[in-house]
């Protein structure tokens, strides 16, 4: 068993730490995120070196394309009167979604074109903003879409955004992930005679009982890496690769940690570092009619709640709108409400070609307001490692480096 450094991009249902105002009655709700970076999104292996795509993508890849917009288009349905015979003015243009980028580079095509070389692929996304009017002269329901297209900024050589690395034969690669896990309370105060009711909070700690010390409230952390050979579909545990317990206890304040400037992998010297909350994997609190005051894009999320969009958690803590908090004591402090716990792995000596994914479970210990609560999560998308993927007989795999 090797650890060493994982990252996940994973989904936990966690309850970040909320103190319960005193004086009156509270509803609570939480939510919790998993950060998921591996040390390279595919690697490819010939003779006596490995081939490792250069990650994160905005380091190499993302510089070699450009987006360019379209529209809008329009259409439009009439109202039971009529309508649909003059258009209103176009909305602004909502911009391209969140992560569009980076789940492009992250595909299979985009690593093989990269490694193969020659024309890039491109990938479009589209985005509408609806807009009802029920009087003349602009009567109906009507639809403005935008295309968003990737697009190669012009031919790439082999291996351009891979790196090659004389490993001494074998045939086998280390493939690693590094994070964090983070999570968000939000405390809605009825009574009480304050000035504020409205309270949002990062903490990840307890009090130790004896000490009185901070101490990490994820617990029982373990993670096994899986295979799939069909493209995603089926995944099954990697034979004796976990599941290995992950140390949780490292709580960093402040924010989240980073790695230093030409550091090793998962180093984490780097400073700790504000970053967008967006919750992935589940909710829990006292009170399901508040859970849309909680921050997601909804990937992992309950369907239902109309969550608020993601954002730095400092703007969260601070108010800054959409954000409610009326609780002048977060205002930029970060280092008081916003705690990350960072935990690694790594899986060694991989030879079988297919795509790898993590698999985890643990415990977060709960508190006033919430149950202990278990998690069961794996990474995806981004979190995705391919081994030996590109299988073109006309992409051969260099066996020497340049």
């Amino acid at each position: 068993m090797a650890l060493g450094c994982i990252a996940l991009a994973l989904g936990l249902v966690l309850a970040p730490k909320i103190h319960a105002a005193s004086g009156g009655s509270s509803q609570t709700a939480q939510s919790i995120m998993v950060n998921m970076t591996p040390n390279s999104g595919a690697f490819e292996i010939g003779g006596s070196v490995t081939w490792s795509y250069t990650h994160p993508v905005r380091t190499c890849a993302a510089d070699h394309y450009t987006t360019v917009v379209t529209g809008p288009d329009v259409t439009c349905s009439p109202f039971p009167s009529g309508g649909c015979t003059s258009a209103p003015t176009p909305p602004p243009a909502p911009g391209d979604s969140n992560g569009h980028l980076n789940q492009f580079l992250n595909s299979q095509t985009a690593k093989c074109a990269f490694f193969c070389g020659g024309t890039l692929p491109s990938d479009t996304n589209d985005r509408s903003v609806n807009v009802n009017n029920s009087h003349n002269p602009n009567q109906g329901h009507w639809t403005f879409t935008w295309h968003y297209t990737l697009t190669p900024t012009g031919p790439v050589d082999p291996q351009t955004c891979y790196t090659c690395e004389e490993t001494g034969g074998g045939g086998s690669v280390d493939v690693k992930f590094c994070g964090f896990v983070a999570g968000e309370s939000f405390l809605l105060k009825t009574g009480g005679g304050t000035t504020w009711n409205k309270k949002y909070s990062f903490t990840l700690t307890d009090p130790d009982p004896i000490t009185g010390l901070p101490v990490s409230r994820v617990t029982n952390v373990m993670a096994t890496l899986q295979i799939s050979t069909d493209g995603g579909t089926t995944w099954n545990d990697v034979p004796g690769q976990g599941p290995f317990a992950l140390d949780t206890s490292n709580i960093v304040h402040c924010g989240r940690p980073t790695d230093s400037v030409g550091g090793t992998f998962c180093d984490l010297g780097g400073p700790v570092v504000d970053y967008i909350y967006d919750a992935n994997a589940g909710t829990g609190g006292n009170s399901q009619s508040i859970f849309n005051y909680l921050h997601s894009s909804g990937a992992g999320m309950p369907v239902g709640p109309a969550y608020l969009a993601p954002d730095y958690t400092d703007n969260i803590l601070s108010g800054i709108p959409p954000s409610p908090d009326n609780f002048a004591g977060n205002d930029h402090s970060l280092c008081n409400y916003s705690d990350t716990a960072p935990f690694h792995v790594e899986f060694l000596g991989i030879t079988q070609a297919g795509d790898y994914r993590v698999h985890v479970t643990g415990t977060v210990k709960g508190n006033s307001a919430v149950a202990n609560q278990t998690f069961d999560v794996t990474s995806g998308g981004g979190g995705t490692v391919t081994v030996n993927g590109c299988n073109d007989p006309q992409c051969p795999i260099p066996e020497s480096c340049p």
